[in-house]
C-alpha cells in the first residue's frame, strides 16, 4: 500500500512535490534535550539506523558556550523561538515563552541548571506511568547521562577569588530557616540547599548535543538540520515516516522501518500531532484537517511552574553588580573569561538551588534559586547598585492551560494558553514561595548583608497571601518548564505507559509533553533522562 498522510483524505497519496528522502530504522523528530538523549540511546545498537530531523541549525554562535551568554542567546532568532503565551482563562498578563532552536534545543539557551528533582514527585509519576518511570529508574538514567555530559557542581565562589560573602550568608540564612546545606543536591532528598549542578565543563556550556557524539562517530546516527516536520506519514494505522519542509519550501518524505518518535517538546509536539490528524476532531476540522485518530487530550493539560523574583539591595561592594554592571567591569570579566575561562561569566545565573518544604511534611514543595547579582527593571541588565535575587516558585502546579496548532503552517507559532494560578492551591503555594524567600532575607545571617527589599517591597505586606499571589501572577512569569500537553495516564490519555500514541502503531512521544506532572524544579535533566529511558526501551524491545 502506498503510504498516505495521517490526516489526509482517504485514498490520497504522497504529494507530487514531495521528494523521497532517507530511510532509517527509527526517525526522531526534534533534537532538543529529550531528542538528543533518545537518539544517543538508540544508537548504542550498532545495527540500528537512527535519523534525527531538526528544524534549527547546528550551533555556530560562540556565545552559546559562555555559561552566562544566555542573556544574549535567548533573544537570538537564529537559535531561539518565541511563543506568545496568552492567559488560559481569566484576563491577565501575556508572557513570551522562549525555546531553543537547533541541535541541543533549549539547552543551547537555558541557565545550564541540572536538577534531578524530588523523589516523592517521581512517586507521583510512577502512579501514572508505572514503576518503569520511578525515582530509581530515572536515577539510573541520570547516572548514565552525567558520565557523558558531564555535570558540574561548582563551589560557592564566583570563580574569581575568595568565597562570595553573599552566597555564604544565603547558605547560612537558609540553614536558619531549616534548609540545611548539602555538598551535592543530587545525592540528597528532603529540604536542602547546595551549589547548583550545571551542564558546564571547563567553564563552558555543554548542551544536549554532546550526547550525540558517539553515535555520529559510529556512523549509525545521522542528524538533518533545517528541516521542519510538517506531519507524520502512515500506511494504514501505522506510522511509517515524516514529511518535512525545507527553508525554500520544498518537501521531503523520510521513511521509518520501525518507529517514529516525537521529541519536539511540550509546545511543538501537540501541533505536530494535530497537523497529522491526531487530536480533537472538531478542532481539526476547524483547521481544515480530516481527523484520523480522535484524541481530545492532545494539547490539553499544560502545566507550567510560575515564579517571581525577589530582589534585595545589599551592602555596597558585595556581589557581582560592581563587576558586571559597568562597561569597564564587563569588559574585564569578558577578557578574564576569554583568557582563563574563569570569572563571573564562567558560571550559570543561579549559583545556589534550594528545595524548601513549606507544609511540614519534610517533602519539598518549593524551589528557590539564589544569586549574588540583581537586575534592573528590564530584568536583562545588572542594576546600578549591589543586590541579590531569589527566584521562588512552587514545584507542583495544579492550574492547566493548552497548546494547539494555530494553522496547518508548521512555521506559525503554536496557540499557547498559559495557566495563571487559577487553582486556589497554586495561589496559596505562590504566596508560600514568596514568603519563604523573604524569610531567608530576614534571617540573622543576612542582617549585615541586606539593606532593603527592592521587589516586591512594601506593595506586598508580610502575611498578605492574596497580595503575594497576585504579585506572582501579574509580575512573575513562566519558568520555561512546561509539561503535560500529551500526557500519559488514564484510558483517554494521548500516550500509554510505554509512551506509545494511542490509535497509531509505531509512533511514540518521548518528551516533557508526555509527563502529566513536574518531578523537579528544572526540566533539562528530566527531559534528557526521559529521552534516555524511552530510547533504551525502544532499542531493547526491537
Amino acid at each position: 500500500m502506498t503510504p498516505g498522510l495521517v490526516g489526509s483524505r482517504a485514498g490520497s497519496t504522497d504529494p507530487p512535490a514531495a521528494a523521497r528522502g532517507l530511510t532509517a530504522d527509527v526517525i526522531v523528530v526534534g533534537a532538543g534535550a529529550a531528542g538528543c538523549a533518545m537518539a544517543a540511546a538508540l544508537a548504542e545498537d550498532p545495527d540500528l539506523r537512527v535519523l534525527v530531523v531538526e528544524a534549527g541549525p547546528w550551533n555556530r554562535n560562540p556565545l552559546v558556550s559562555v555559561p552566562k551568554g544566555f542573556v544574549r542567546t535567548m533573544f537570538d532568532p537564529r537559535i531561539s523561538f518565541e511563543y506568545p503565551a496568552l492567559p488560559a482563562q481569566e484576563p491577565g498578563p501575556v508572557d513570551v515563552w522562549r525555546r531553543g532552536r537547533g541541535v541541543g534545543g533549549s539547552t543551547l539557551i537555558n541557565g545550564t541548571m541540572y536538577l534531578r528533582g524530588e523523589s516523592h514527585l517521581y512517586d507521583v509519576l510512577a502512579d501514572h506511568l508505572g514503576q518503569d518511570w520511578s525515582w530509581r529508574a530515572f536515577g539510573r538514567a541520570f547516572d548514565h547521562l552525567e558520565a557523558l555530559l558531564p555535570v558540574s557542581a561548582p563551589a560557592a565562589e564566583p570563580s574569581s577569588g575568595p568565597p562570595s560573602e553573599v552566597l555564604s550568608a544565603l547558605i547560612a540564612g537558609l540553614g536558619e530557616t531549616r534548609v540545611p546545606f548539602v555538598p551535592d543536591v543530587r545525592a540528597a532528598v528532603g529540604p536542602r540547599v547546595g551549589h547548583t549542578p550545571a551542564t558546564i565543563r571547563g567553564r563552558m556550556r555543554r548542551s544536549a548535543a554532546t550526547l550525540l557524539r558517539t553515535g555520529l562517530r559510529a556512523g549509525n546516527l545521522r542528524v538533518l538540520t533545517g528541516q521542519t516536520t510538517v506531519r507524520v506519514l502512515t500506511a494504514g494505522d501505522r506510522a511509517v515516516g515524516v514529511e518535512t519542509v525545507l527553508e525554500d519550501g520544498s518537501r521531503i518524505h523520510h521513511h521509518a522501518r520501525h518507529q517514529v518518535v516525537l521529541t519536539a517538546g511540550t509546545l511543538e509536539t501537540p501541533p505536530l500531532l494535530e497537523r497529522s490528524g491526531i487530536g480533537d476532531p472538531d478542532r481539526l476540522r476547524h483547521l481544515g484537517i480530516d481527523p484520523v485518530v480522535s484524541a481530545p487530550r492532545v494539547g490539553e493539560g499544560l502545566r507550567e511552574q510560575r515564579g517571581a523574583t525577589i530582589k534585595a539591595r545589599i551592602r555596597p561592594g558585595l556581589g557581582l553588580n560592581g563587576r558586571l554592571g559597568t562597561t569597564r567591569g564587563l569588559l574585564g570579566a569578558t577578557a578574564q573569561y576569554l583568557v582563563t575561562r574563569s570569572g563571573p561569566l564562567s558560571s550559570g545565573p543561579y549559583p545556589l538551588a534550594a528545595s524548601v518544604d513549606s507544609t511540614g511534611g519534610n517533602r519539598p514543595d518549593l524551589q528557590l534559586l539564589l544569586t549574588d547579582i540583581s537586575t534592573d527593571g528590564t530584568g536583562l541588565a545588572p542594576a546600578d547598585h549591589a543586590g541579590l535575587m531569589i527566584q521562588a516558585y512552587a514545584l507542583s502546579p495544579y492550574s492547566t492551560g493548552s497548546v494547539h496548532a494555530a494553522s496547518t503552517d508548521p512555521h506559525r507559532p503554536a496557540d499557547v494558553r498559559a495557566p495563571l494560578l487559577e487553582d486556589p492551591r497554586d495561589r496559596a503555594a505562590a504566596a508560600r514561595a514568596l514568603m519563604a524567600a523573604r524569610a531567608v532575607l530576614a534571617a540573622p545571617a543576612l542582617s549585615d548583608v541586606v539593606i532593603d527589599e527592592d521587589l516586591p517591597g512594601a506593595s506586598v505586606a508580610d502575611g498578605d497571601d492574596a497580595a503575594a499571589a497576585n504579585f506572582v501572577r501579574t509580575s512573575g512569569g513562566g519558568i520555561y518548564h512546561a509539561v503535560g500537553t500529551c500526557a500519559a495516564g488514564g484510558p483517554d490519555s494521548v500516550v500509554d505507559e510505554h509512551l506509545r500514541v494511542r490509535g497509531i502503531d509505531g509512533l511514540h512521544v518521548a518528551d516533557l509533553s508526555a509527563l502529566p506532572t513536574h518531578p523537579s524544579g528544572g526540566t533539562a535533566a528530566v527531559a534528557m533522562a526521559l529521552g534516555h529511558l524511552a530510547g533504551t526501551r525502544i532499542r531493547e524491545d526491537r
